[in-house]
């Protein structure tokens, strides 16, 4: 009689979480579209400069307006990869390291972009 040995269970690889991955490359490819950004409006800004300060012009606003537009889809898109990285975190038998580093660089992004929209706020009242 032959003895019966329990079946053998290969080890089962966790695949990494889908909505983790994709929380990650949003806050990468948000924090270099917001380096590009805030350079564009710096430059935007000094080809406006004279002697007397700012003089504004139609294709300045125009570019102010449309790089505006570009940051508040960006903040957008952090607020989405937040979500993202949550649910990559929620998920079961996934590894969980790109939704915990996507996760994590959003809300920073997300924070310091608020911080930096405080601090300027208090000095415009003071100016």
């Amino acid at each position: 009689m032959e003895s019966q040995q329990p079946p053998q269970h290969t080890p089962q690889l966790k695949r990494h979480s889908g909505p983790g991955i994709a929380s990650f490359i949003i806050s990468l490819v948000s924090m270099l579209a917001y380096i590009v950004s805030v350079g564009a409006m710096g430059a935007i800004f000094s080809s406006s400069l004279n002697g007397e300060g700012l003089s504004w012009s139609d294709s300045s606003t125009t570019g102010v307006t449309i790089i505006t537009i570009i940051l508040i889809g960006l903040f957008a898109a952090n607020l989405i990869g937040i979500v993202l990285g949550i649910v990559g975190l929620v998920l079961r038998n996934r590894k969980k390291i790109f939704a915990i580093l996507g996760l994590s660089l959003n809300t920073i992004i997300i924070l310091s972009f608020g911080l930096m929209f405080v601090i300027l706020m208090l000095r415009a009242g003071r100016g």
